[in-house]
């Protein structure tokens, strides 16, 4: 890892609201949900719906939608198992 950055941003509990601001500034209707694990975050905009654990987890998937629509399920290239098997080095 790069140990000459400048900063770092966490997805930790000040991370929700800004990333909820995002959200309804791009457009997207919010609410919030008791599940039984904790809250569920919703968002929908169109005929569009996403359920997250959080803030930020609920902004990734509208911006993993975005970028590839109804395309979103890639797995090449696997990234994934590239990351996991170079930390297992």
């Amino acid at each position: 890892m790069d140990t000459q950055v400048e900063s770092c941003l966490v997805a930790s509990g000040n991370t929700y609201n800004p990333s909820l601001i995002v959200l309804r500034q791009k457009g997207y209707e919010l609410w919030l949900e008791e599940g039984e694990n904790g809250s569920l975050w919703f968002a929908k905009k169109g005929g569009q719906s996403f359920l997250a654990y959080s803030g930020p987890e609920l902004l990734g998937l509208v911006a993993l939608w975005e970028h590839l629509g109804k395309n979103w399920n890639q797995q090449k290239p696997d990234v994934l198992s590239e990351l996991t098997d170079k930390m297992a080095e």
